[in-house]
């Protein structure tokens, strides 16, 4: 298995690169995309090179050209070795990278490239040699793992020694085993070969670029290909198909038509549910229209000093808004806002760890039980905590979401990454804001304009 990073202007231009070079067998791993002066960044895999790969291409991935063998070779064991050692130095210089030395086997030192490819079943083949030969005696001028000292020594190397090169071995194989593993947790399973037509093709590579997976797109544009279309299709026709089949995932994203009974907002630290409230309860579109409360449930006795009540905020802006911190004092909220048309409830940041998020909902549900019909929106910010909450910590909440809203999509420079994240969660997406004015910087969410905007269409 040979694994390449390979960089280029773009990422099309990479992956192209990549293919010249190593062949249409190539399987992209990784993709990253050109930011200010830095170029795009693609790491592919080619499980074999391929047959009739030119020595350009087989340089270009770290295998060295062949070196002519001298006329006359050195007849004894050491000058064999030192022979081979001087030819495989010769060989990683050819290669064109730099270079650091290792123990060849032999007792010598070779160079090899820092770039070179990873042969995980040669490294493994190797391991099992070393380990073999840790376990018998060889010729001393051939030089020992571990030489005989005086007389006392047998044909058994020292028993820990031996367990120390084993213990290496293992925790190398190790760390290679949980590098592969955290590989393909990342990757998701994304894998382009040769079948993947639509690897190289502008659309393709203009949602990586945005943040997509590559096994999400593979998927999509599949389903194009059953559907008639190929890379060679015209580009704007092609381009309403993909927004077609891209809005058809994300239909379960469309709101409801009409949101009734109080609103409560839940969210992590920073994921501007305040803000959001305050635009609601302001804009002439949403809640204003209605007369709207406040009520703003405290945290715990334990977790107040480390946190920042925003009533004032809600009354330095005319909104009716009072506090409570225990269901005694909820109840008497309860009671003193009978005559209001709407009911907007804040609450404190909701714990990442699923245990404390569920103990907080649970004292949230106690607070809340009484109110009929209850809307619960799960806020995020956008840019930094859309990976938080996986949907299955979501939907074993004591007080799970109606909805989604997001925020702060106005600095959010990938929109792929948030149409990924929407196709995990089975939730409408009821709001979202778009910058910090208010009230205006906020608005119902429609999949359509979200694909559009991500289309540019």
């Amino acid at each position: 298995m040979n694994v390449k990073t390979i960089e280029g202007r773009s990422i099309q231009a990479a992956l192209a690169e990549a293919r010249r070079a190593l062949g249409d067998e190539v399987v992209l791993l990784d993709s990253v995309p050109a930011r200010d002066d830095r170029p795009a960044r693609v790491t592919v895999m080619l499980d074999a090179a391929p047959a009739d790969a030119t020595p350009e291409r087989r340089r270009s991935v770290g295998h060295a050209a062949p070196t002519r063998q001298p006329a006359s070779a050195p007849t004894s064991a050491a000058g064999r070795a030192s022979t081979e050692r001087a030819a495989k130095r010769r060989t990683a210089q050819a290669a064109g990278g730099r270079g650091e030395q290792v123990s060849d086997g032999t007792g010598g030192l070779v160079d090899v490239m820092e770039d070179s490819p990873i042969d995980v079943q040669g490294l493994a083949e190797r391991m099992r040699q070393l380990t073999a030969s840790a376990r018998r005696t060889r010729d001393p001028a051939r030089g020992d793992l571990f030489p005989k000292t005086g007389a006392a020594a047998n044909d058994t190397p020292p028993p820990s020694a031996s367990a120390d090169l084993e213990a290496l071995l293992e925790s190398q194989l190790r760390v290679l085993h949980d590098r592969l593993e955290t590989m393909e947790r990342r990757f998701g399973g994304a894998v382009i070969g040769a079948g993947h037509r639509w690897a190289a093709h502008p659309l393709y590579a203009q949602l990586l670029d945005r943040g997509m997976a590559a096994s999400t797109l593979t998927k999509v544009f599949d389903q194009l290909a059953e559907h008639g279309y190929d890379p060679q299709t015209d580009q704007e026709k092609l381009q309403w198909a993909l927004a077609q089949e891209l809005l058809r995932r994300l239909q379960h994203t469309a709101p409801s038509k009409q949101t009734t009974g109080t609103q409560l907002l839940i969210g992590p630290s920073g994921a501007g549910k305040t803000s959001l409230l305050l635009k609601l309860a302001l804009h002439p579109q949403f809640f204003a229209r209605r007369q709207p409360a406040v009520i703003v449930i405290e945290p715990d006795p334990e977790q107040e000093s480390l946190h920042h009540s925003p009533l004032e905020l809600f009354r330095r802006h005319g909104l009716p808004a009072q506090s409570v911190q225990t269901e005694d004092e909820m109840r008497e909220a309860l009671r003193r806002v009978q005559s209001f048309d709407q009911l907007l409830i804040d609450t404190p940041p909701l714990p990442v760890r699923p245990a404390d998020a569920r103990r907080m909902m649970q004292r949230l549900r106690r607070f809340v039980g009484p109110i009929l019909p209850l809307h619960v929106q799960l806020v995020f910010n956008a840019t930094r905590a859309l990976d938080e909450f996986p949907p299955e910590v979501l939907t074993r909440l004591p007080l799970a979401p109606d909805a989604l809203a997001l925020t702060h999509l106005d600095e959010v420079l990938g929109w792929g990454r948030v149409a990924e994240w929407l196709l995990q969660f089975d939730l409408p997406v009821q709001h979202l804001t778009n910058g910090p004015h208010v009230p205006h910087s906020v608005r119902a969410f429609s999949p359509t304009w979200f694909v559009q905007s991500l289309l540019n269409l």
